[in-house]
């Protein structure tokens, strides 16, 4: 009880909801399985004594995976079950790991990995379509940011925990414990009670009719750039602070998770209350004001402060967009519309490092930096003067919102 107390009401509403606290279980489980191998794939596969450009093209193709299968990922997540997608995501990531200690070429290699990318396809498509299905419309927001948290809880431990095993125990250790991971997840699974959908929420409705609506194509611009801005910190702010003496890219990220998971308890519900419109647009003014902050990077001040600022960003950003997502979708197409709009900040963290990278060999790293918070300003202005049909309206609505 004492701990029940200690949650704030949202959060407290998703412990005693079956179905939603299972699925914050299962995602973290999902997360943790991902992160286990993010430090340390990159580590085995040196150690095999692959190249750089093939370590990428291994790295690449699990990116791929995730893409490419996207839309077949929503359709299935509208045409079957919300619930079947999130099963086969979960048995992917069950069935792979032990594969790569068959793999004995590099093209195997590829297949296994695009082959392990399909498995975060299906889980992300039908994850938020399945909260957004439970979850009351009035708190819809609020809810998508708490559920979230368990995937940063995972993003945060998963790497070191992955790296121990990996230096302690051996890859063989750590691609079981992955799997075993993904089984923890699929038991979890199989006891969600999937909310029942009247025949006509299941009218059939093309791939097109879905996706092509303004806030659905103006929303996954900005989340591309969002998500190029996201590749960068991942790509290139290591090799900035490399340049800067002895700041530590895992101090960076792991002040801004603290700052997220604080935030996403504290202030979620923001989106609800003040709609969607102004805590995404100004949570992201925050982010662009990370990358600005990050560009000037000289001391443990500046990395803190600029850890902080993305953190903070980042607690609504993306749920307020995906709650606007789930405002404006029915629920017949909502799987295919988030297939489309989550396959936008795949496409933005997979071309992050072929596009600021060169600008990085233009410009230099800090420069890379500036020119991507420019990148980002931009995306605000077109989402404050597209997001609405009439553009006075679509600024009121940014800026104000209800």
């Amino acid at each position: 009880m004492p701990v029940m107390l200690m949650c704030p009401a949202i959060m407290r509403y998703i412990l005693k909801n079956r179905n939603l606290l299972l699925l914050f279980v299962t995602s973290g489980l999902f997360f943790f399985n991902e992160m286990l191998l993010m430090p340390t794939l990159p580590l085995y596969l040196s150690e095999l004594g692959y190249s750089h450009l093939a370590l990428g093209s291994v790295l690449g193709a699990f990116a791929l995976g995730v893409l490419v299968m996207r839309p077949v990922a929503g359709l299935i997540t509208d045409r079957k079950t919300r619930k079947l997608s999130l099963i086969i995501g979960l048995v992917v990531f069950i069935v792979a790991p032990p594969l790569y200690l068959l793999s004995n070429s590099f093209v195997h290699l590829l297949c296994v990995r695009f082959f392990h990318g399909t498995g975060i396809t299906f889980f992300t498509t039908a994850s938020p379509t399945l909260i957004t299905d439970i979850a009351p419309p009035r708190h819809r927001g609020e809810i998508l940011g708490h559920m979230s948290i368990a995937s940063v809880f995972s993003m945060a431990l998963g790497p070191m925990v992955g790296v121990t095993i990996f230096t302690r125990f051996g890859m063989p250790y750590l691609l079981a414990a992955c799997s075993l991971v993904g089984l923890g997840g699929l038991l979890m699974i199989l006891f969600i009670r999937e909310p029942h959908r009247s025949p006509a929420e299941q009218t059939p409705i093309t791939y097109k009719e879905a996706i092509f609506t303004r806030i659905v194509i103006v929303a996954s611009v900005v989340l591309f750039i969002e998500a190029q801005i996201y590749g960068g910190f991942f790509t290139f702010l290591p090799l900035l602070l490399e340049n800067v003496g002895d700041q530590k890219v895992g101090l960076f990220f792991m002040i801004a998770s603290g700052t997220m998971i604080i935030g996403r308890f504290s202030i979620a519900h923001f989106a609800d209350i003040y709609g969607r419109g102004p805590m995404f647009f100004y949570s992201f003014l925050i982010i662009i004001a990370s990358v600005v902050v990050s560009a000037q990077i000289d001391s443990l001040t500046m990395l803190i402060a600029a850890a902080l600022l993305y953190g903070l960003g980042s607690t609504i950003c993306l749920p307020a967009l995906t709650a606007l997502i789930a405002d404006t979708s029915d629920a017949a197409v909502r799987g295919r519309v988030y297939s489309f709009f989550y396959g936008a900040f795949d496409m933005g963290v997979i071309s992050a490092g072929v596009s600021l990278g060169f600008l990085a060999d233009l410009f230099g790293l800090r420069g890379m930096f500036m020119i991507a918070a420019g990148m980002g300003f931009a995306a605000a202005l077109f989402f404050m003067l597209t997001i609405q049909p009439q553009v006075g309206h679509s600024v009121r609505w940014t800026l104000i919102g209800k």
